[in-house]
């Protein structure tokens, strides 16, 4: 689901290794949020099933690499059926 500014954050990972994707979420979210928290794991979304869904991914690489999706509709109803589509093509990656 989107946050109440319709823009969802994300990072484009292709191109990079496992372990460098892994660096990402840890430099870049878990450790930029004002309380402790861990990773248990990632949704990784081909672009496609993105634009799919008639949304947009607007990268602005700050910082390096992260976008946001957006396009999301007004209605909460609309937005849940969108992220579970694209939930259901997404692939869950666990730390080792």
């Amino acid at each position: 689901m989107p946050p109440p500014d319709l823009k969802l954050s994300v990072f484009r990972i292709d191109g990079i290794s496992e372990s460098e994707i892994w660096e990402i979420g840890l430099k870049e979210v878990i450790e930029s949020m004002s309380e402790p928290r861990s990773m248990h794991g990632r949704a990784d979304i081909e672009a496609v099933n993105i634009l799919k869904n008639n949304l947009q991914i607007d990268p602005d690489n700050t910082p390096p690499r992260h976008a946001n999706i957006i396009g999301w509709p007004e209605l909460k109803e609309e937005q849940k059926s969108i992220a579970q589509e694209i939930a259901a093509k997404a692939s869950l990656r666990l730390p080792n």
